[in-house]
């Protein structure tokens, strides 16, 4: 009798296992559909570009939804309103990233979502085949505690990188990289304990009926992984085509900004790894006038005392070219002074 409910036990939870990641399937391919129109559209990115707001609303509201189904198990028991509500929930997530999407190119959005996609498959089956003496799920205050130690980490090197100017002359865009790792190791380790409370057979687990809420919370692990990566898709651009620059994603239209200022001697090859990491300041007369983007035109505007002159961001080698161009003009008026 009691192996028939064991085994009656083991197809209903594997029953629940399968709508699990059938759903999370699902939300992640609704969501990849909809952020590839965003990039490829250029009236929905225009929109998306100024209208920023948005896309924090959609945010708010939907960890408002998320903590109510949370919270409140009477949401999750009716199988209709449970799946309209995750639905909701998803949607308003999707289009709260529309503000990011809508700055990358498709090429860099589908190269990460399939490593974050991947990652996250690997992990589940990881935590699935974890022997009962790694039950994570009896060792929660383990995790937790690593997860704090991970945070303390993170938030560290995020407020120097935001903070000192010297880590952008030492380390440049890289220090980014001690903020992104402790953040994914940890979010990792939690995809391994939903998925055990998922499959059953551990120290802790989901109810039969909640398999919403477990497809929300692995959907909530993927987007906290892949949110990350936005730094890299629009400082890096790995495999963003020549023709679609950096310039145009970073700024919004008709929006004139003030790149970081530059900590280096200004020698030619010290300019070689691209314009967001070593921005450039010119002095003109007692103040210090930056370089500033006007997007429209793809143009950099540079002031030579009463002269002005343009430099088209289309020529791969301007900056270069401009670089050798300031130290002519620096040697020649020393050379006046002399």
């Amino acid at each position: 009798m009691n192996r028939h409910i064991y085994i009656a036990y083991k197809k209903a939870r594997r029953k629940f296992s399968l709508k699990v990641y059938l759903l999370l399937a699902f939300w992640l391919i609704l969501a990849l559909v909809q952020w590839l129109v965003v990039s490829l559209v250029q009236a929905i990115r225009d929109v998306f570009r100024v209208h920023y707001y948005i896309s924090v609303a959609t945010f708010l509201l939907s960890i408002f939804l998320f903590s109510l189904f949370l919270f409140f198990e009477k949401l999750r028991y009716n199988r209709a309103m449970a799946l309209l509500i995750s639905f909701i929930i998803v949607e308003l997530q999707i289009v709260a990233l529309f503000t990011l999407v809508s700055r990358t190119h498709w090429a860099e959005l589908l190269l990460y979502f399939s490593i974050c996609a991947t990652l996250i498959s690997v992990y589940i089956i990881i935590g699935s085949c974890l022997p009962r003496k790694m039950d994570l799920t009896l060792h929660i205050a383990f995790l937790f505690i690593l997860a704090f130690l991970f945070l303390l980490v993170a938030v560290f090197f995020l407020m120097i990188q935001l903070l000192v100017a010297e880590v952008w002359r030492d380390i440049h865009n890289y220090g980014y990289i001690l903020v992104e790792v402790p953040i994914s190791i940890t979010m990792l380790f939690f995809v391994m304990y939903h998925a055990q409370t998922i499959n059953g057979g551990r120290f802790a687990e989901m109810r039969l009926h909640d398999y919403c809420l477990g497809s929300l919370i692995l959907f909530h692990d993927f987007l906290i992984i892949y949110w990350l990566t936005f730094y890299w898709q629009l400082i890096s651009g790995v495999v963003t085509p020549k023709d679609w620059t950096l310039l145009s994603t970073l700024w919004d239209r008709n929006d004139r900004k003030m790149l970081r200022p530059d900590y280096d001697d200004r020698s030619i090859d010290d300019y070689s790894d691209g314009i967001l990491s070593k921005p450039i300041y010119r002095e003109h007369g007692t103040q210090m006038s930056p370089v500033t983007l006007d997007e429209p035109k793809f143009v950099l505007t540079q002031d030579f005392g009463d002269d002005r002159e343009t430099e088209s961001l289309s020529d791969p080698n301007w900056k270069v070219e401009w670089i050798s161009q300031e130290n002519r003009n620096n040697y020649g008026k020393r050379s006046k002074n002399g």
